[in-house]
């Protein structure tokens, strides 16, 4: 019986090779092994990479609530890595500002640069600032 974590390696190498649809059921099965073991931040992390799935899939209706529970998992649990917030909202981020919430997304750019910028990765906050700046103009 395959673990979890083979599951998620799967999943890694189809999504790595375009197997979008093959990746996203692989990410979901491991999801459950998660959920069931209640590992609650692999749970997490799981259902944000099937939420960015949907999202390379056009799909925003169902990375939504994913992205959501991953960050309401992420937000109420002391052992969050920051790192692991900052990546789970910046694609969020990206999906409300893409329909169009303007001041929710303001609000999640800013929290996402001001994690990046606590872990000094210039790249996320350059990112962050970009979109913020984009936001301002509209």
């Amino acid at each position: 019986m395959s673990t979890a974590g083979d599951v998620v390696s799967q999943g890694y190498q189809a999504r790595k090779e375009g197997r979008l649809s093959e990746a996203r059921e692989y990410y979901t099965i491991a999801a459950k092994i998660y959920h069931q073991k209640n590992d609650v931040l692999a749970y997490a992390h799981t259902i944000r990479h099937v939420a960015d799935i949907f999202q390379q899939e056009c799909n925003p209706s169902l990375a939504k609530p994913l992205y959501e529970e991953a960050l309401e998992i992420y937000r109420s649990n002391l052992q969050t890595k920051l790192l692991d917030l900052a990546n789970a909202i910046r694609p969020y981020a990206l999906l409300i500002e893409e329909r169009g919430d303007s001041t929710l997304a303001m609000k999640l750019w800013e929290e996402a640069r001001n994690l990046y910028a606590s872990l000094r990765i210039s790249e996320g906050v350059s990112e962050c600032n970009n979109h913020i700046s984009k936001l301002k103009r509209t």
